[in-house]
């Protein structure tokens, strides 16, 4: 009897194999996951993509292929892989809108409105996200969160368009929106109003800016701690818009601020710690307070230098200003050799730059009598001259006289 139940145990019906999704997911996607948490973007791209393959082989569910394609484009926008992100996601919603599933649609188009940000494509972040509003806004229970998000998005793609009119009172609406939801003392409602404070102060609404930048700090310091990074960079923009608004003593008293806590930050950001230490170089060079303005731009220069590019080029001018305001021209003229260098390498968009930065350089040549340099100089800054605009300068400098 034993070996009949065996047999017909072996012989009967069989469930269905588990397929490899059971549970909703893979091993690919799995440790994609995984690493796209980890930060290996490069890694997870490559778990993802098979997983994508997989999803579409074995005939998975709509809800799945349109995930396991977020992923991937999230993975691949990290590296700035952004033409392949856009691919990935535009495949994800052709797949979203062929079904009912609206809340994954969404999440697609919000998904493709950040890749539009990072490409710079404003407009094109601000049609999406109109669309996303208008889909979600018909829902039966519009979700409050990624409203407020596409609103805030909506209002900063109109800041970068200039359309600052447009702007300010949407992200008015996101802070508010934030608050509602979140609280008014959360780090959320924190992060809405520095983005905020930032676009005043970008604009020039300097009192409003504080107003925001300052909330905006007490949060963040409560919530996250006064050495976090968020903090840190509340305090960064407040010293700016003050400085901005001519209360220079406010501005270095909060660059100061902001500078001690970045030192006592563990693993804090040596790029934002270089941009402090340059916004405070130049109050001190305003004050005439030369020492202070070297010790910081030999600092910040230092970080600068690891990147190069223009901020690496505009520190070394200001540090031969430096040079040359007390009186140490041979350094000044050293600081601004090196400028040169740093502009040459950055194409002809920055020749005007050069032009200028080679202009100095001969000017302090012949403040140090040597003519003859200065005379080279001068022959290159020819060079790099149109015809047309010295041709303008001489007719300028002849007069119009006969």
């Amino acid at each position: 009897m034993l070996d009949s139940l065996r047999s017909n145990f072996w012989s009967g019906p069989k469930a269905p194999r588990l397929e490899a999704w059971s549970l909703d997911r893979n091993h690919d996607r799995t440790e994609g996951e995984r690493l796209l948490k980890a930060r290996s973007y490069a890694e997870a791209e490559t778990f993802l993509e098979r997983a994508a393959l997989d999803a579409e082989k074995r005939g998975h569910s709509a809800p799945k292929r349109i995930q396991v394609r977020l992923l991937l484009a999230e993975a691949q926008r990290k590296q700035l892989h952004l033409d392949e992100a856009e691919r990935t996601l535009r495949a994800a919603i052709e797949i979203a809108a062929h079904t009912d599933d609206r809340v994954a649609y969404l999440q697609c188009l919000d998904a493709l409105a950040d890749i539009f940000g990072d490409q710079g494509n404003y407009a094109a972040v601000e049609k999406v996200t109109r669309d996303a509003l208008k889909i979600e806004s018909a829902l039966p229970h519009p979700d409050p969160l990624r409203m407020a998000r596409r609103v805030h998005r909506l209002g900063m793609a109109r800041h970068h368009t200039g359309r600052a009119d447009e702007a300010i009172p949407m992200l008015e609406k996101a802070v508010a929106m934030h608050e509602q939801n979140f609280g008014a003392e959360h780090v959320e409602t924190g992060n809405q109003l520095m983005a905020l404070g930032v676009v005043h102060r970008a604009h020039g609404n300097h009192e409003e800016a504080q107003k925001c930048l300052r909330r905006a700090l007490k949060i963040h310091e409560t919530a996250c701690g006064r050495q976090s990074e968020e903090a840190i960079q509340d305090l960064h923009h407040l010293a700016g818009s003050l400085e901005e608004s001519g209360d220079l003593a406010g501005a270095a008293a909060q660059y100061e601020r902001a500078l001690l806590f970045q030192h006592r930050a563990i693993g804090g950001d040596m790029d934002n710690e270089a941009e402090l230490q340059f916004g405070m170089a130049n109050l001190y060079v305003n004050w005439q307070n030369y020492s202070r303005a070297r010790e910081l731009l030999l600092e910040c220069v230092a970080t600068f230098r690891r990147k190069g590019g223009v901020r690496l080029a505009v520190g070394y001018e200001t540090l031969a200003y430096v040079e040359e305001c007390s009186g140490r021209y041979p350094e000044a003229l050293r600081q601004l050799q090196l400028a040169t260098k740093v502009w040459e390498t950055l194409g002809p968009e920055r020749v005007p730059e050069l032009v200028r930065c080679l202009g100095h350089r001969a000017d302090l040549l012949e403040l140090l009598r040597r003519k003859v340099d200065a005379e080279r100089v001068r022959e290159r800054i020819a060079s790099l001259t149109p015809p047309a605009a010295n041709d303008a300068a001489t007719v300028a400098s002849s007069g119009t006289g006969s």
